[in-house]
């Protein structure tokens, strides 16, 4: 009979996933209310542009007249009526051309603030401080211009709307992660670890309700960002149409309201109709069709209608701006698509903490470690170490999305060329490389844990380093530092699954290794990605840096020790002697070889080099977010994942290693000349750009399924051919790891290369794309060969 859970398990998994889902929902929390300031201060400034033109437009007739800006008559006339009406903005100056302020209505003092950089738009410049934000529009006559409008409203007008609106969700996720943790706490055990996975469901409906209410926040704010919007420019267009109105004539006789119609039409593309309505039938509209008909409400727009009747006319006249919805659905969807990875990332962490809640619950109890060497106690020894790995692939992948750009950046500020970006991405992979050889000495004779504590101290100094003014060369060793730290972990944690699992665990300790690799890999992405749009480069670099030194802490308090008992230690000479001569042997193999250099080092150099370094690069060139950038390789993870499940499973079953790599390698290779077509004229044109982006998704998953092809049947390849069964299939397996690194250094420097000397184009993963089909074809092609040969 299943008992149930003990009082202080329950407690200990409680609290658990009290502090896992809280954590999870805070930052839900925190990038749905990033995205709110950012998007809702869009609005406002779309909104202080559209009455700063009420302004200009009253200055523009009287510029182009001749007329000197000082002599204007009736600004504060005007400005005064803006600013009763709209309480959120502070002042409205006019600049002649030196900067010297010659008109201002509300707050004086106001300069000219700095621009912010990519500011500059068409109309106007975004310009701002600490304190204030600034929507400065260019004043001009007919040949030149003369002096500038600012518009100013204080940057506290977002913060306390966004923060006032987003307060109540902290009080619902307390209360979500607190009923959560009392399901977690009452569940019997059949429950929470039954066939059926309902800690999972009720963690995803958790979470997708805090999404609800956050998605339904964003509603509302971007809803009252879209009115005020749509009110502005009603009001932008009135005061143009409000001069023509005072003249007592037909409006059918004056000329050019069409055009002044179709101009705004043009200025403000999310407008989806404009009208002007003479005693309830439109006279001027966007639509000619709807010209000589009644004025009709669409229900799936913001519409602000502007009286500009005379009162002595005797004639009704208004005018009627409409903004569709889809102004607010289009960016709510935009920030469900972050809350997507978002949630994908939360999951990988709740089951990672679940699993060892109950860890530590044993070790606490001294069942961990003990003689008894159950299945159970099995599980709860290997799942201690599994946060490490993850956390440590974790900490390296938040910094990928950005990681390539920011390299660029530093080198350029060093003043060398682009082709030295690669650099410290060569650097990193390399000294990982070599510092797997006296790694593994040190775990063969000594304790493990110094390796993975002693590796997360390197990549957290590595990281903080990047955070820091730093020239390119600080920045390379940097990099370098991370690498070796993350070879020492890896070697580290490998060795203590190896030590501390018992020989039916094994498996579950590989398990660990594809679950830390693949599940770090997309939540560092997909967080990563997210966090660098609101904390910047550098504060995603001090965030990584302080992760890695908690986990080293836990490393040093939590993992047991895993000394070996042995009776002769073995030298680093005898090691680096038996790494040679296994080299040797495997060097002699054509065999060998061809799988090398025909499979495995590609796919390394296409991870390292194009996924990693290229994309980024290239897809920041064109504008897209970061993260975008994030998710698009989420998607490579992704098909690794699903395509390695199955792959497996196949090879296992067919024992065809050989076509399956044959396939990999041109599967590969279609899916890099898919991602090349990205910059193909005629795909960047149809659909405005969005099939390019369509595209590049799938050419991005049809490389990641390939890899699924590749990544486990190549080591199944060498450990079953005749080679492995001459020298050992741990010799070759290990050679064979060790030697394919070399596409992990060779991928950033080959491509790097390729766009300093052909330009940064992605006609260039095309043609890498056609090497790599054309080198899985040489592979079957030989292994056929050499098949028939035998036979």
């Amino acid at each position: 009979m299943q008992q149930s859970n003990p009082p202080r398990r329950r407690l200990i998994d409680a609290t658990m996933m009290f502090m896992v889902l809280g954590l999870s929902l805070l930052l839900l929390i925190y990038v749905g209310f990033s995205e709110a300031k950012r998007t809702y201060q869009q609005f406002q400034i779309e909104k202080l542009e559209a009455q700063g033109k009420i302004v200009q437009n009253a200055f523009d007739s009287f510029l182009r007249a001749g007329l000197p800006l000082r002599q204007f008559v009736g600004f504060t006339a005007l400005t005064e009526r803006i600013l009763a009406s709209d309480q959120s903005i502070a002042a409205m100056t006019a600049f002649d051309r030196a900067g010297n302020p010659i008109f201002t209505a509300g707050i004086e003092g106001i300069p000219l603030l700095p621009i912010v950089e990519g500011g500059t738009t068409e109309g106007f410049e975004l310009r701002m401080t600490d304190q204030y934000q600034q929507v400065v529009l260019p004043l001009s006559n007919r040949f030149e211009t003369v002096g500038s409008l600012a518009v100013a409203m204080p940057n506290s007008v977002v913060a306390t709307r966004v923060e006032s609106a987003f307060e109540p969700l902290l009080a619902v996720a307390v209360c979500l992660s607190a009923a959560f943790a009392l399901f977690v706490s009452l569940a019997e055990a059949p429950v929470t670890r039954g066939r059926t996975p309902w800690l999972q469901i009720v963690y995803a409906m958790t979470f997708l309700g805090m999404a609800l209410f956050v998605i339904g926040t964003l509603v509302a704010l971007y809803s009252e960002g879209a009115q005020s919007k749509a009110k502005a420019l009603a009001d932008s267009l009135g005061q143009r149409l409000s001069v023509i109105m005072t003249i007592n004539v037909n409006i059918d006789q004056i000329d050019g309201l069409d055009s002044i119609f179709g101009d705004y039409r043009r200025l403000y593309p999310d407008i989806s109709a404009a009208g002007l309505i003479v005693d309830g039938v439109v006279h001027v509209h966007t639509d000619q069709s709807a010209v000589k008909q009644p004025w009709v409400s669409e229900p799936a727009t913001y519409e602000y209608i502007v009286d500009l009747s005379r009162p002595d006319s005797g004639r009704s006249v208004k005018l009627a701006v409409a903004l569709p919805s889809d102004v607010v659905i289009r960016r709510v969807l935009r920030s469900v698509k972050n809350f997507a990875a978002l949630f994908v990332a939360s999951g990988f962490l709740a089951g990672l903490f679940l699993q060892l809640a109950g860890s530590v619950q044993k070790q606490a109890s001294g069942e961990v470690g003990s003689e008894t060497r159950g299945a159970q106690n099995d599980i709860a020894t290997l799942n201690l170490v599994k946060p490490v790995f993850f956390v440590a692939v974790f900490l390296e992948h938040l910094n990928y999305a950005f990681l390539p750009q920011f390299m660029h950046e530093v080198a350029a500020a060093s003043g060398l060329s682009s082709g030295y970006a690669s650099a410290p991405f060569t650097a990193y992979y390399l000294c990982f490389a070599l510092a797997l050889i006296p790694a593994g000495h040190y775990a063969q004779n000594r304790d493990a844990r110094p390796l993975m504590h002693g590796g997360l101290v390197l990549a957290a100094a590595g990281v903080l380093a990047l955070a820091v003014p730093v020239d390119f060369y600080v920045v390379t060793a940097a990099r370098a530092l991370s690498g070796i730290g993350q070879g020492m972990l890896f070697i580290g944690v490998q060795s203590y699954i190896l030590a501390m699992a018992s020989p039916g665990g094994k498996t579950r300790g590989a398990a660990i290794i594809v679950f830390g690799f693949q599940g770090g890999m997309i939540s560092g992405m997909a967080i990563g990605s997210l966090l660098v749009t609101y904390m910047g480069a550098k504060g995603v670099f001090v965030l990584g840096g302080m992760i890695a030194t908690v986990m080293a802490l836990y490393a040093l308090m939590v993992l047991p020790s895993t000394a070996p008992q042995r009776a002769v230690e073995v030298g680093l000479g005898a090691t680096l002697r038996r790494l040679g001569r296994d080299v040797g042997q495997v060097l002699r193999s054509m065999h060998f070889l061809q799988t090398m250099f025909f499979i495995g080092i590609p796919a390394k150099a296409v991870l390292t080099g194009i996924i990693i370094f290229a994309l980024p690069l290239l897809l920041a060139s064109k504008q897209y977010q970061q993260e975008d950038i994030g998710q698009i390789i989420m998607v490579y993870a992704a098909g690794v994942v699903i395509a390695s499940s199955y792959v497996s499973r196949l090879v296992d079953r067919t024992g065809k290693t050989d076509t399956i790599l044959f396939w990999g390698a041109v599967i590969s290779g279609i899916g890099l000349m898919a991602v090349g077509l990205i910059d193909w004229e005629v795909l960047n044109k149809a659909g405005d750009g969005k099939m390019s982006t369509v595209v590049l998704i799938i050419g991005v998953a049809i490389v990641g399924i390939a890899h699924g092809f590749i990544n486990a049947p190549v080591v199944t390849h060498v450990a079953e051919s005749e080679l492995a069964a001459k020298i050992g299939a741990a010799s070759v397996t290990a050679t064979y790891r060790f030697l394919e690194r070399i596409g992990h250094v060779a991928g950033p420097v080959i491509v790097g290369q390729l766009f300093f000397f052909w330009g940064q184009s992605a006609v260039n993963l095309m043609w890498i794309g056609v090497v790599i089909a054309f080198l899985g074809v040489l592979f079957l092609a030989r292994s056929t060969q050499q098949w028939a040969s035998t036979t």
